[in-house]
């Protein structure tokens, strides 16, 4: 679907929709499956902050008691099947202008670091199952709308 001059579409990855897709027995597994496969016929390019992929594999490995998950993102890491962002000290600063720390603890620095990784690759798109994203004026993949 992607045209000659035209962008394509970038949508950033969170944690918790990563750990949807790999995750079979995961709440959100069967969305997250769906929503992979729409970001697919759209021919998106999914994106994961470096901090998000630490993230992922430390709450596989110890949350979740799931070290077979865990090798399988270090694998995927390693045969480069993952796109991954650099997070620097530029972005963690955006991150701290989104991030309350008393706020709820559900929105962590982890998650305000992958909204300043999409503004910083110009993208409105997220793949998470986290609708704090809504409020910050994203849009959630599994909501995505996008005319061809």
């Amino acid at each position: 679907m992607n045209t000659p001059g035209i962008k394509p579409l970038v949508v950033v990855g969170d944690t918790d929709g990563l750990i949807a897709i790999l995750h079979e027995e995961d709440a959100n597994h069967k969305k997250a499956v769906e929503t992979v496969a729409k970001l697919l016929q759209y021919e998106a390019q999914t994106v994961f902050p470096l901090t998000t992929i630490t993230e992922t594999i430390t709450t596989l490995k110890r949350k979740l008691n799931k070290p077979d998950l865990a090798a399988k993102v270090v694998e995927r890491i390693t045969s480069g099947n993952l796109s991954i962002e650099n997070v620097d000290t530029e972005m963690l600063n955006e991150a701290l202008k989104v991030f309350d720390p008393k706020g709820s603890k559900r929105n962590t620095l982890f998650d305000a670091l992958v909204a300043a990784t999409a503004k910083k690759l110009g993208t409105k798109v997220i793949f998470s199952t986290d609708d704090w994203y809504s409020k910050l004026g994203f849009t959630l993949a599994v909501n995505l709308q996008v005319d061809y």
